[in-house]
């Protein structure tokens, strides 16, 4: 009896620690990456990983499996189909990934994450369309015009190479900024110019504190994409 009991737990402990399929059942993940002001987006190849988070006693670990790929169409449509995963967390898409075959370097990788709280029709995920151009260089622009005491301590966040996109039960959040650049303008600074490499179309956020004899100020601004670049003034 003891050894029956034993050998059924072990039976579920093992079941329980890996990624199962279910054979008959194939998935379809489809959805468009838009281009920004219609630029043309090469094919850039696209996987689709399933991910579980698994109890192996006495730890818990994750894995994650690649279950499908395909590339981009000239449209920026994509369409990969693959057998369904039975339980796995969520699935993610990964669109120009580093290291794969076709990955194009002028291009950032983009993540999508979290197709689980999807609603699945018809064994269909349909994604959200999200709009992507290529990388750029250009450059921040911060003016004092008016505070001419205080020294303001900065943080530029954005996105560069790689872009993440969660979503979250029908709605996706594209603030997921991946860098961040921090710096200081005095009292004898009244510009600073900053380089930046990032995704063409994206917007920046900054986030700043103005300091005399303590924090006297701060705050977070969002600036839209411009083609001369971004601007704050302070």
């Amino acid at each position: 009896m003891r050894r029956n009991l034993l050998v059924f737990i072990i039976g579920i402990i093992i079941c329980s620690c890996e990624l199962t399929y279910e054979d008959n059942t194939r998935l379809l993940v489809d959805g468009q990456v838009i281009s920004f002001e219609s630029t043309v987006i090469p094919e850039l190849p696209v996987d689709v990983y399933a991910l579980g988070t698994f109890t192996s006693f006495p730890s818990r670990r994750e894995q994650v499996a690649l279950i499908g790929e395909s590339k981009l169409r000239s449209d920026g449509q994509y369409q990969v189909i693959t057998i369904s995963p039975e339980n796995s967390d969520f699935i993610s898409v990964a669109i120009n990934d580093i290291g794969k075959n076709g990955h194009n370097a002028f291009w950032p990788t983009l993540e999508i994450n979290g197709l689980q709280p999807f609603s699945l029709e018809n064994f269909k995920y349909q994604v959200p369309d999200i709009a992507i151009g290529p990388l750029e260089n250009t450059s921040v622009l911060i003016n004092r015009v008016a505070n001419m005491q205080d020294t303001l301590s900065y943080g530029i966040s954005y996105n560069s190479t790689l872009k993440e996109v969660n979503l979250n039960f029908g709605e996706f959040d594209d603030e997921v900024f991946q860098r961040q650049l921090f710096g200081e303008l005095y009292p004898s600074d009244m510009t600073r110019e900053i380089p930046l490499r990032i995704i063409q179309g994206d917007s920046i956020k900054i986030s700043y504190s103005l300091i005399n004899n303590g924090i006297v100020g701060r705050g977070e601004i969002k600036i839209q994409y411009n083609t001369d670049g971004y601007t704050f003034d302070f």
